[in-house]
């Protein structure tokens, strides 16, 4: 396969991760950033659906920039009509949205059965697990002995919460550079020039940050930067 891709016509990566222990039981989370939905990428619902369903995930997290225009709206709905059939949905906004007008997403989202996160954390049980907690702010309390989730967009919010408790940080919106030339201490460039957080995958002590390369973009060329959604398992 080419390593470079003009349009969001490739099927998308499941890039897979582990957070904590090798736990049978730990908490599947499918993470999907950037989705850049305009009126003519509804098909990116069905690559979407596509890869999430082998994924199996317990939770569905949406990182941001969920629209590119306000008439990818009805596509963005129907989306997450489609991934609630396989688990729950939860979504945050980007710098995207608040350019479109976040209050269109958010109404996407909701009407369509999934939960804006940016209204109230939320807290997932099991009697196998550990809780989890899903956040979107780091002013948001801890519930104790609960694993800490911070669903985010943009990485740099990753030092603010790590202090905050949370065990994970998901974030997307650089978009790996859309161009990879070569990579160098888990940086790839020459996006990481312009961002410390142009990589994969980061660590501070008790949390850990993934950066997803997203599914979509506003400008879609891509070279050796697979578009991608993350399946984290947690525990």
């Amino acid at each position: 396969m080419s390593a470079l891709e003009i349009g969001c016509a490739r099927a998308l990566e499941l890039r897979e991760e582990r957070v904590g222990a090798n736990d049978a039981n730990a908490w599947r989370l499918c993470y999907a950033s950037d989705l850049h939905f305009t009126a003519r990428r509804a098909h990116l619902a069905l690559r979407l659906r596509e890869v999430i369903e082998r994924a199996a995930p317990d939770a569905i997290l949406l990182g941001g920039d969920l629209l590119d225009r306000a008439n990818g709206a009805g596509a963005l709905a129907r989306c997450v009509a489609e991934l609630g059939a396989l688990a729950p949905v939860f979504a945050v906004a980007g710098n995207h949205d608040g350019w479109v007008g976040a209050h269109a997403a958010r109404e996407a989202v909701r009407t369509s059965g999934g939960h804006w996160l940016h209204d109230g954390a939320v807290v997932l049980r099991s009697h196998e697990r550990r809780a989890l907690q899903l956040v979107a702010s780091t002013d948001v309390a801890r519930v104790e002995r609960a694993l800490r989730v911070f669903v985010g967009h943009d990485p740099a919010v990753f030092p603010r919460a790590a202090a905050s408790g949370c065990s994970l940080v998901l974030a997307g919106h650089l978009h790996g550079g859309q161009c990879t030339l070569w990579e160098r201490g888990g940086r790839q460039y020459p996006g990481a020039f312009l961002s410390r957080w142009n990589g994969l995958r980061f660590e501070q002590p008790g949390s850990t940050l993934l950066v997803s390369r997203g599914v979509a973009d506003t400008l879609p060329i891509r070279f050796r930067c697979p578009r991608e959604v993350l399946l984290c398992r947690m525990s």
